[in-house]
């Protein structure tokens, strides 16, 4: 069942979850990510039960339920639903966020690279505290700083992108306390800036299309993939560590509810 569009308070392309399905496996951009994400949790005390917020086709999902924890992914979209059960997904939840309502407050909660699509930020939040139990924790990712802002946040359907300050701030005001925050993809700076920002800055904007997008990520390069997660890798030491990372294309959040 495909939910009415008109209620979300949602921006996100309307082929996304297809789009993405096709490069997730096979994308550096990805497979770092989900390396990220799960150091992040497994040393910041998250409870085995979790909910994955708006997880597309359940890429994060899929590693962290490999990894012993018993997620459910909750997803408005019917296609990212259909593919995160091709991936094996036991628990899924075909509801916008607006909608959830779990039995219990839930002690885990990760939305990740959702936010920004959300036009209002605070409400969401607060629509998330709502959900999570008193102590719980959540896990978020979106994109960083506001300099690296192109077309292609556009076409993606951001409305913004985030320094650490003002995410702390947010939740904050919002009933979280953060715990741990960190930029990441630290090397994707440079070719993000000559790849996308400076052609905008200077009037080319390319359409962001399949082949665009799987080009960036390296879906079809699967060795240069390899190298660049590699490359990569100190990120998920320093995680691992709980050590900030001073500047990257992304950012992350833990923080507890008060």
């Amino acid at each position: 069942m495909e939910l009415k569009r008109d209620n979300w308070l949602v921006s996100y392309p309307d082929d996304g979850n297809a789009v993405c399905f096709e490069m997730e496996d096979a994308s550096f951009w990805y497979q770092h990510r989900n390396n990220c994400i799960l150091n992040a949790i497994q040393n910041f005390g998250f409870e085995k039960e979790f909910y994955d917020i708006g997880g597309g086709n359940g890429i994060t999902a899929s590693i962290l339920q490999q990894n012993g924890y018993e997620v459910t992914l909750v997803e408005p979209y019917a296609q990212g639903i259909s593919n995160a059960r091709q991936r094996g997904i036991n628990r899924t939840i075909q509801s916008t966020l607006e909608d959830f309502r779990p039995g219990n407050p839930v002690p885990g909660v990760g939305f990740f690279d959702v936010m920004e699509h959300i036009e209002n930020d605070e409400n969401f939040l607060m629509r998330i505290n709502r959900v999570v139990k008193t102590g719980g924790r959540i896990i978020l990712t979106v994109p960083a700083f506001q300099d690296l802002w192109s077309d292609n946040d556009v076409q993606l359907g951001h409305f913004r992108r985030y320094r650490l300050q003002e995410l702390d701030r947010l939740l904050v005001k919002c009933g979280f306390t953060p715990l741990y925050s960190t930029y990441f993809f630290s090397l994707v700076w440079p070719p993000m800036w000559l790849l996308r920002v400076l052609p905008n800055r200077l009037g080319i904007n390319r359409p962001n299309s399949p082949k665009k997008k799987k080009s960036e990520h390296m879906a079809t390069t699967p060795r240069l993939s390899r190298i660049l997660r590699s490359l990569l890798s100190w990120e998920v030491k320093m995680i691992r560590r709980k050590r900030r990372i001073p500047f990257g294309t992304s950012c992350m959040v833990i923080a507890q509810k008060n």
